[in-house]
Order: C-alpha cells, then sequence, then structure tokens
C-alpha cells in the first residue's frame, strides 16, 4: 500500500494543515502594520498559485478544464478567498488570542454542515460540545473586549470567516470524493482564491510598504510556501481520505496553536482567564472524541 494511501494519512495530513494554517494567521496579523490584508492575501496566492501550477505543469498532471474543475475554481473564491478576506479584516481590528479561540467553533459547526448537506452521522455528544465551547468563547472576547484587547466588530467579522471556513470542509469533502486528483483540487481551489483577491485589490487598492527587514521577508515567504502550498495540499489530500466531520474536528488544535503562535510572534499576554477559557472551548470539542473512545471501548468488551 503506497504511504499516502495508508489509513492514517488522512488525520495526520489534517493534522499539518490545521497546524500551519493557525500559525499563518497570525503572521498575516503580524503584517497588517505595513500592508493592507488584500495586498497580503494577493501576494500569498498568486505566489502560491504559480508554484503549483509549476509543479503539476513539470509532472504533466495538470487538470482538465471541464465543469468539475470550474466548480474546485468557485470553491477557491469561497474558502480560503472569503475566509480570509473576512478573517484578516477582522484580525486586522481583534487581538490574536481572540482570533485563534473563535476559530475553535469550527469543530463544531462542521460536523453540523456535514450532517445537513452531506447525511453524515451528528451524535448529541457534538451538540453538547458545541454548547460548551460556545460559552468558553463568550468568555473570552467578552473579557478581552473589556480590558480593550479585543474588538467585537473584528471578533464578528472573523465569524462570518469561520462560517465559510465550516462550510468549505463540506464542499471540499464532496469534491475530494471525485475521481479529480487531490492535488489538482488544490491548485485550482488556490487559483480561484488568487482570482478572488486579485479583485479586491483592484477594488481596494495595493499597499505593502515592505521595509526590508529579513523578518517581513520570513513572513510572506511563510504564507506563500507554508501556509497556502503544504497548508492546501494538505487539506484536500485529507478531505480524499477522511469525513469532513473529523476534517473539523481536528480544527480544535487551532485556539492552542494560534495562541501559543500569538505569544510567540506578538508578544501578546496571556492571562489565567484566557487559559481557562482555551479549557472550556477544547474541552467542548473534546467532548465527541472521548464518547466515541467509551462506545468503542465498551463494544470491545462485550463477550
Amino acid at each position: 500500500m503506497h504511504l499516502l494511501d495508508k489509513p492514517y494519512t488522512g488525520h495526520m495530513a489534517q493534522v499539518l494543515s490545521i497546524s500551519v494554517w493557525s500559525t499563518g494567521l497570525i503572521v498575516q496579523k503580524s503584517l497588517t502594520d505595513i500592508a493592507n490584508p488584500a495586498s497580503i492575501l494577493m501576494l500569498q496566492f498568486t505566489g502560491a498559485a504559480v508554484i503549483l501550477w509549476t509543479g503539476l505543469a513539470l509532472g504533466g498532471l495538470l487538470p482538465r478544464a471541464d465543469g468539475r474543475a470550474f466548480i474546485s475554481f468557485l470553491w477557491g473564491t469561497m474558502a480560503p478567498a472569503m475566509v480570509l478576506i473576512f478573517g484578516l479584516f477582522g484580525a486586522a481590528r481583534t487581538d490574536g488570542v481572540s482570533v485563534s479561540l473563535i476559530w475553535g467553533l469550527v469543530p463544531l459547526l462542521g460536523p453540523v454542515l456535514a450532517r445537513l448537506a452531506l447525511k453524515e452521522p451528528l451524535p448529541w455528544t457534538f451538540v453538547a460540545g458545541g454548547f460548551i465551547s460556545f460559552a468558553g468563547l463568550l468568555l473570552i472576547t467578552a473579557n478581552r473586549e473589556a480590558i480593550g484587547a479585543s474588538d467585537m466588530t473584528g471578533n464578528a467579522l472573523v465569524f462570518i470567516g469561520v462560517l465559510f471556513a465550516a462550510g468549505s470542509h463540506v464542499v471540499g469533502r464532496f469534491l475530494n470524493r471525485g475521481a479529480v486528483p487531490w492535488y489538482q483540487t488544490a491548485t485550482l481551489q488556490v487559483t480561484g482564491a488568487a482570482f478572488a483577491t486579485g479583485c479586491l485589490v483592484a477594488w481596494t487598492g495595493f499597499r505593502f510598504n515592505f521595509s526590508g527587514e529579513l523578518e517581513d521577508a520570513w513572513s510572506v515567504a511563510y504564507l506563500v510556501l507554508i501556509m497556502t502550498v503544504v497548508n492546501f495540499l494538505a487539506f484536500n489530500l485529507a478531505l480524499s481520505r477522511i469525513p469532513a466531520a473529523w476534517v473539523s474536528l481536528y480544527v480544535s488544535l487551532a485556539p492552542a496553536i494560534g495562541t501559543l503562535a500569538s505569544v510567540v510572534l506578538l508578544g501578546t499576554i496571556v492571562r489565567p482567564v484566557d487559559i481557562a477559557a482555551i479549557a472550556v472551548i477544547m474541552s467542548g470539542v473534546a467532548l465527541p472524541h472521548v464518547a466515541r473512545l467509551a462506545t468503542h471501548r465498551a463494544q470491545a468488551t462485550k463477550p
């Protein structure tokens, strides 16, 4: 069996995807002082699209120009384009910790949408976990707004982006169950995002005041090569191997990874109440996992 076809490959790919994505959200925020969000996104996706198309061309793996390719392109205009347009404009108004925690809702929204659109199972534990996580989210965002670290308008924009992301998992699972290889789907998706963000730049104008600092150069390189090329290849590989609900559930790692990245890259101060809110959110997301594990163990011990 080829390595990419092994059962655990989809799970590992999504863990990699959400790790580099969560860190990338904070890297994007670090550039908002020298560039507007539209310009950051256009550079990120255009650079990644060139790399991905070049790789396909060199490998003789170019996709066919058909209806499914067009749908994948349109998918990219929704996610990641709309996800990051709303997310980055919101992140420019609020703090990194709040951004990371709001992304912690994807594991709960995704399975609900997967149930409605793909008829995947939705155990009661997802609903219960959703209420627990939402309580933790309200705790952290309200508290951080009270001390002036967070902004509710910014949080609302990030949340809209999160809704697009949860819907993207359902669309992506549908597309990656077809005959089109996951790496072609990833390339078409990123191309759609490059087109959408390019249109946004045409409307808002381009502003990227590159200071020549090595740190800024490394940030741009990370966004192009890691957050986009590596992330979307891994993301589409995961969607081709595991159900959309599992893909969404692994986003439970986002609050912890994003908060750590915010502390390291932005110097964000994390207080005990922030840690408590992270624990509440992640406990809600973990509930379905714990319940499933308990059920499997109970079935295994039956005579």
